[in-house]
């Protein structure tokens, strides 16, 4: 299917992160390595994108939508600005 998916990997528990920010708490266990789900995409055989840079979403959004298939772009951002 001609499907996109936009993936945010902020590599933490963000919602939880939010929550002991916003209580004025140290962020702690909520930590995570993930894969690379852009690559992971691709051991699936749909298209994987990456963006880690937001000069790059607009380029890679295109890319994607103009994809005859399945696409996932991961975009790399940062958990205290989610």
């Amino acid at each position: 299917m001609n499907i996109t998916h936009v993936l945010l990997n902020n590599n933490e528990l963000g919602k939880i992160s939010k929550e002991q920010r916003t209580g004025h708490w140290p962020v702690w266990q909520t930590a995570l390595t993930n894969l690379s789900f852009a690559s992971y995409a691709e051991d699936c055989g749909a298209q994987g994108l990456r963006v880690e840079r937001s000069d790059q979403i607009d380029g890679t959004l295109q890319a994607a939508l103009e994809h005859g298939g399945p696409s996932v772009i991961e975009v790399i951002a940062d958990a205290a600005l989610t």
